[in-house]
C-alpha cells in the first residue's frame, strides 16, 4: 500500500499590508482620534489556500521520501469563509478580554507568493481594550451560527486563561467540528526555533484610537488552517488486481468497489495543540531539532507537522471497550465510499506517542472488495475453516463438516449415515451470515430418524467443533457473495520514518514517532498498488494492545499427511 500525504496550503505565504480590501466589519467610529471608553480598533490580515499552486519537483531531482509533503491547495470548498471570529487575549496576563466579528471578510484576493494564499484584511471595532495595553489574537473561522449548541467551539470567557481554554477538549463540539458546512479553521501554530516551543497566538502589531489609523498602519498577518484532516483514495484498478503466481491464492481477481475511514477520533481540541510536545519526560526533547517536525524550507512562515490530541498519551486505549467509547468504529455496511479526489472523507486528527502507536488507535482505511477465487464465477459465496488457508465451496464445506460429525459420533452403517445431514443455514446461518466466528451448533447437524436415536448432543458438537480447529475467536469464515475487506493504518510521516520488521519502537523517537496519525489540515492521498493475499470476511475487530506495525510474523503452511511407506519383504526361515 502506497501512502503519501498531501500538506494543504493554509498557512504558507507571507503579503505585505498592502493587499486587499478595506472592510470596515463594524458599526461607529467617527474617525477622531479620540478613544472612547475601553473602546479601540485593530486591523488583521488573514492567510487562506487559492486555487491554485502546487509545489513541484524540478526535473533531476531526486525522489523524496514517501510522505514528504506536497503542497496543494484543494477545493474551493474548503476554504470558503462563511463567518470569522477574532479573539483577543491579554498578553501578559494570558487571559481572555474579548472578541470581535470578522464575517465574511470579502472579496479576498489571491497573491501568487511563497506557496500561493489568499489573502484579506479588516478593521475592527474592539471593546475592554486599551490603545496602551498588549494583545494577543486568535481568529477562528466558519464557528458561528444561528444556534450557540451548533458552534463548533464555545467560546472562551473572561476567567479563561489562553492555555487552560485552548487545551480543554470539552470546548470543541466534536460533532460540529467536522461540518462541511464551512470548514473550521484557526491559527496555525508558528515554528520558533529548536529550544522553543511553536507558537499560536499573534502579536497584535498595534490597538488604534480611530479606525483610521488602524488602516494606515501594517496590519497584523495571521496564518490559519482547517481543523479536519482530509483523506482521497486514488480510482481503484477497474478491472481489479489479479493475484500472482506463487502465493495461495494465485489467480484470484480482487476488485474493491468502495472504501471508508475507520477508527476515528471522538474529541479534539480547540485548535492545534502542540504544549508538551518537546517535555524531556512525556515528549521527544529534540523534537524541534528534527526536520521532519516543521516547515524548515519556507522563510516567511514555518509550519509545525505534528501535535496532540485529547488521547495522545493515554495508556486506557490498550482496552478494547474503551477504545470504543474513545474512537468511531465501523461496519461492514458503513464502507460506502467512492474512490477518486472527488470524493473526499474527513476526520478529526488523530495522533499518538510511541507508546500508544497501537492498533486500536489508529485511523485507518477499510477497503470493501469483491473476491473471486480462481475458478469462481462472481459473486461466490465461499468459506474458510479456522487458521486453515484453504476456500470450501458450500457442498465441499456440508460435506467435510458431516465427515467429521459422523466420525465424532462413531455412525460406521451406511444406511445410519444417509440419516444425518448438514444444514448451513441453521444455527448461526452460516451460509447467510458474512463474518469469521461460525461455529457448528445442533441445529446444523439435521437427522431425518427417530429423534431418540439421535446422536447429536452438546458433547459431540463440541467435539466437532474441536476436530475442525473451530473456537470462539475463529470459527468457519464465510465470504457472503465473495465480500472481502481489507485494512490499511494511515501513516503520517510515512517512509520518512522507515520500519523494518522485528524492530520495536522502544523509545526510538527520532526514528518512529508520527511515523503513524492524522493530523489536521494534512491530506492524506491513498493509492493500492497490489492485493496480494485473501482479506477479511468482515470488518476486522482492532487489536488494542498489538502495535501498528506487528513484529509478529505470520507464514502460511501447507501440511500434506504422506501415505505409509510400505516395504514389503519375503522372509525365508
Amino acid at each position: 500500500m502506497k501512502i503519501k500525504h498531501l500538506f494543504g496550503l493554509a498557512v504558507i505565504a507571507a503579503m505585505t499590508a498592502s493587499c486587499s480590501s478595506n472592510n470596515d466589519l463594524v458599526n461607529g467610529g467617527n474617525g477622531s482620534s479620540e478613544v472612547e471608553n475601553g473602546t479601540a480598533y485593530a486591523s488583521f490580515k488573514i492567510n487562506l489556500p487559492t486555487t491554485s499552486g502546487t509545489r513541484a519537483v524540478p526535473d533531476g531531482t531526486p525522489a523524496v521520501p514517501d510522505g514528504t509533503p506536497d503542497f496543494n491547495e484543494g477545493t474551493a470548498a474548503e476554504y470558503e469563509v462563511k463567518n470569522g471570529t477574532i479573539l483577543i487575549f491579554d498578553a501578559t496576563t494570558d487571559k481572555f478580554v474579548t472578541s470581535a466579528d470578522l464575517g465574511t471578510m470579502n472579496p479576498w484576493t489571491d497573491v501568487n507568493e511563497n506557496g500561493v494564499t489568499t489573502a484579506a484584511i479588516a478593521t475592527v471595532k474592539l471593546s475592554d481594550v486599551s490603545v496602551k495595553g498588549t494583545y494577543k489574537a486568535l481568529v477562528l473561522l466558519n464557528n458561528n451560527t444561528a444556534d450557540d449548541a451548533t458552534k463548533k467551539v464555545t467560546l472562551p470567557t473572561t476567567a479563561d486563561t489562553y492555555a487552560t481554554w485552548s487545551k480543554d477538549a470539552s470546548k470543541a463540539n466534536a460533532d460540529n467540528y467536522v461540518s462541511l458546512n464551512g470548514i473550521f479553521m484557526a491559527n496555525a501554530p508558528m515554528y520558533k526555533d529548536e529550544t522553543t516551543e511553536p507558537t499560536t497566538l499573534v502579536d497584535i502589531k498595534g490597538v488604534y484610537a480611530s479606525k483610521e489609523e488602524a488602516q494606515a498602519n501594517p496590519a497584523t498577518t495571521i496564518y490559519v488552517e482547517r481543523g479536519l484532516a482530509k483523506v482521497t483514495m486514488k480510482d481503484f484498478a477497474t478491472k481489479g488486481y489479479s493475484i500472482g503466481d506463487g502465493t495461495t491464492y494465485a489467480g484470484a481477481t480482487v476488485k474493491i468497489e468502495k472504501w471508508q475511514l475507520d477508527v476515528t477520533n471522538k474529541s479534539t481540541f480547540p485548535v492545534h495543540q502542540i504544549g508538551g510536545l518537546s517535555s524531556t519526560t512525556t515528549g521527544f526533547a529534540k523534537i524541534w531539532s528534527t526536520p521532519r517536525f516543521y516547515d524548515g524550507d519556507n522563510k516567511t512562515f514555518k509550519r509545525v507537522y505534528w501535535g496532540v490530541d485529547p488521547n495522545y498519551n493515554n495508556a486506557d486505549y490498550q482496552d478494547l471497550a474503551n477504545c470504543k467509547t474513545a474512537f468511531k468504529m465501523i461496519e461492514n455496511n458503513d464502507v460506502t465510499g467512492a474512490a477518486g479526489e472527488a470524493n473526499p472523507q474527513y476526520c478529526l486528527e488523530n495522533t499518538f506517542d510511541l507508546n500508544n502507536m497501537k492498533q486500536g488507535q489508529t485511523t485507518r482505511v477499510v477497503f470493501k472488495a469483491v473476491f473471486t477465487p480462481n475458478g469462481f464465477t462472481a459473486p461466490a459465496t465461499f468459506y474458510k475453516i479456522g487458521n486453515n488457508t484453504a476456500i470450501w465451496k458450500e457442498a465441499n464445506l456440508k460435506q467435510q463438516i458431516k465427515t467429521v460429525a459422523l466420525n465424532v459420533m462413531g455412525i460406521t452403517t451406511p444406511e445410519e449415515q444417509a440419516k444425518y445431514d448438514v444444514d448451513l443455514s441453521k444455527g448461526t446461518n452460516i451460509s447467510g451470515v458474512a463474518g469469521h466466528q461460525h461455529l457448528v451448533k445442533a441445529e446444523n447437524i439435521t437427522y431425518s430418524g427417530e429423534a431418540t436415536s439421535s446422536k447429536v448432543n452438546p458433547a459431540a458438537i463440541t467435539a466437532i467443533n474441536e476436530k475442525l480447529g473451530l473456537s470462539a475467536e475463529t470459527g468457519i469464515s464465510t465470504y457472503l457473495n465473495g465480500e472481502a475487506y481489507y485494512i490499511a493504518r494511515i501513516k503520517h510521516f510515512n517512509e520518512m520514518t522507515p520500519w523494518t520488521p522485528g524492530t520495536a519502537y522502544g523509545s526510538e523517537n527520532e526514528k518512529f514517532l508520527g511515523r503513524y496519525g492524522v493530523l489536521r489540515n494534512n491530506w492524506y492521498e491513498l493509492s493500492v498498488n497490489k492485493v496480494s493475499g485473501l482479506g477479511y470476511p468482515d470488518v476486522p475487530e482492532v487489536k488494542p494492545t498489538l502495535p501498528d506495525d506487528e513484529n509478529d510474523q505470520y507464514i502460511s503452511v501447507s501440511v500434506k499427511i504422506l501415505s505409509w511407506a510400505k516395504r514389503s519383504q519375503n522372509v525365508d526361515l
